[in-house]
């Protein structure tokens, strides 16, 4: 489902472990982990530049509440980071 400039399945997807991955604008790249053990539990997403995998990459992280609240945080976050990426890849304003 896609939530502004990326496509993420609903929160209800994590609450089984499940990580999820993807990339835009050829090297813009993002993933979205729980972290249900942490207590509380929490939704970690990462985000990175360039052609190399997750862990060949250096990566920018935020962490939110594992909620409904916190994944829209979450989604509003890196929706905000491509934005800029963007605007600084081709030059625009907005």
């Amino acid at each position: 489902m896609y939530h502004g400039f990326i496509d993420v399945p609903p929160l209800s997807y994590y609450e089984f472990g499940n990580v999820w991955t993807g990339s835009l604008l050829g090297d813009f790249n993002y993933k979205i982990e729980p972290h249900s053990k942490d207590e509380p539990p929490v939704l970690a997403a990462y985000y990175w530049y360039g052609e190399k995998c997750f862990e060949m990459s250096e990566c920018e992280n935020f962490i939110e509440g594992f909620s409904e609240a916190g994944y829209q945080r979450i989604i509003d976050k890196l929706n905000e980071k491509i934005k800029a990426y963007r605007n600084g890849l081709y030059g625009l304003d907005s």
